[in-house]
């Protein structure tokens, strides 16, 4: 079975079990494929209709072949498999801790999850280490997904800036910094007339699907803009639309958004409304 299984089929009992029953009578076939398997489970196991064998097939090439089919641990490897490789909307949720994202959930995942023993209280090392690998892996996912988020909102930016420079009669084209550096304190440099001679512009580019729109801007980020100053702007693109939308805003427009540091505390991040 080649085509992709919802995670509602996937994240079951139905699927799980019909994985242990497959996986049992694999390995008392040897040499049988995976479909002839399921055609046995069908035809030899009473409760086999109750059970979702295709997604149970279709979570087999995900879960590794030689794990344990009794027991918690079993359950344990299932969900992890479903998390880390088929990657639900809800796996997200996952780093706002334990509780709190269980309590997000359906009753039937949250059964899932305690048949488990993941929700056992007080948790053993081993259920607290399941919980923070896998967090760990659901955290990379989204560290992932705004990258290639942040990816497109500079490409934009880019291709923003070749029709503005085409216009002007410049032939450079833009750079994008922030591929080669990303030390440099902005993304993309581009250029401008200003008097009739051509002068460098540096861009920092940012992308948002916040509700109310804002954007964050680093301390390196910002210092980087003080000292450049009105050749520095900020590309804030609104990701939440399509297409989506450009809000330019120039260093004075931020600086009154600035924390300051105070006594031995010193500000690292500062959320910048859009509607500014």
């Amino acid at each position: 079975m080649t085509e992709e299984v919802s995670t509602e089929r996937l994240f079951s009992f139905p699927c799980f079990e019909g994985l242990r029953l497959l996986r049992q009578h694999s390995a008392e076939n040897s040499g049988m494929s995976p479909s002839d398997v399921l055609d046995l489970v069908v035809a030899v196991e009473a409760d086999a209709a109750s059970l979702d064998l295709e997604a149970a097939l279709f979570l087999g090439g995900l879960v590794e072949q030689d794990c344990p089919l009794e027991g918690e641990y079993f359950y344990q490897i299932c969900i992890k498999a479903v998390v880390i490789r088929h990657q639900p909307i809800w796996a997200k949720s996952m780093k706002q801790g334990r509780i709190r994202f269980i309590n997000s959930l359906g009753v039937n995942d949250q059964g899932i999850f305690a048949a488990a023993g993941l929700l056992d209280d007080p948790p053993t090392m081993e259920v607290v280490s399941w919980w923070d690998d896998v967090v760990g892996h659901a955290r990379l996912a989204i560290d992932i997904q705004k990258m290639e988020q942040a990816r497109i909102a500079e490409a934009l930016s880019i291709e923003y800036e070749q029709i503005h420079l085409n216009k002007i009669g410049i032939t450079k084209h833009p750079k994008w910094v922030g591929l080669d550096d990303n030390f440099a304190g902005y993304d993309v440099l581009s250029y401008d007339l200003e008097n009739g001679s051509e002068v460098n512009r540096m861009i920092e580019v940012k992308s948002t699907i916040n509700s109310p729109l804002r954007f964050f801007v680093s301390r390196n980020e910002w210092k980087t803009a003080d000292t450049i100053g009105d050749a520095y702007s900020f590309h804030v693109w609104n990701m939440a639309i399509d297409p989506p939308q450009l809000h330019i805003r120039s260093v004075e427009d931020i600086r009154p958004h600035i924390p300051s540091d105070n006594a031995k505390g010193a500000w690292s991040n500062a959320a910048i409304p859009i509607g500014i």
